[in-house]
């Protein structure tokens, strides 16, 4: 699993790497008070761009106690969002806040208790994510194809510090449809981009949606 700190991130891995890069901190599981210890000399200290915990137990899909230990750091918000396509082969983006990025939103009413979701989980986050993208994008009718790869990030907002899981859906819409940004979220562009223009999305997109769309378009 990994977990965006702006351009930095959280790796939970299963042991010790053969090799370590002077921009990596390494850290072996042992306790909750230690953990968070390791947490504030990570973000103190620049220089880390990567945090490697360490914790033989750590499985994606059952998460081990330093992942359950990590979360209780942070107010943990779920959200969802879509990755559209057209019948063009054209995805759909917004731009807001200075960076192109994929339309989503939080998860009402509900407590997700990490990376495994039950199927009762899965249809709210799905429904999320076509109420989102509708009212971000304008868009009246989508179709979701299949889920993708759920992204982590964490960030600071009025002195609290957020982790935010973000259930991402392939999803599917006609081009004929009127695009309208939801000016009042700070979206001022809705674009559909064709294929060859993905790579100059990338340099101006967060790194946790940098990740996922080379790992589903490439």
């Amino acid at each position: 699993m990994k977990i965006f700190l702006n351009d930095r991130c959280i790796l939970f891995i299963p042991h010790r790497p053969e090799s370590l890069l002077p921009s990596e901190l390494l850290v072996e599981f042992q306790s909750a008070g230690k953990l968070q210890e390791d947490w504030e000399d990570f973000k103190r200290y620049e220089k880390y761009r990567k945090f490697l915990i360490v914790d033989p137990d750590f499985n994606e899909h059952n998460p081990s106690g330093a992942f359950a230990a990590f979360r209780s750091f942070f107010k943990f918000i779920p959200a969802a969002g879509g990755l559209v396509k057209n019948e063009k082969e054209e995805f759909l983006f917004i731009h807001r806040l200075g960076y192109w990025d994929l339309p989503k939103g939080k998860i009402d009413h509900m407590d997700i208790q990490g990376p495994g979701n039950t199927k009762t989980d899965l249809s709210s986050a799905s429904a999320a994510a076509v109420r989102e993208v509708k009212e971000e994008t304008g868009l009246k009718t989508i179709a979701i194809r299949r889920e993708l790869p759920a992204t982590w990030h964490i960030y600071l907002t009025r002195e609290k510090w957020i982790l935010k899981q973000t259930r991402w859906f392939e999803m599917e819409a006609d081009s004929g449809q009127k695009l309208v940004p939801e000016t009042s979220e700070g979206i001022f562009l809705v674009k559909w981009t064709p294929p060859e223009g993905i790579h100059c999305i990338l340099t101006h997109t967060y790194a946790s949606l940098r990740e996922l769309l080379l790992e589903v378009l490439f």
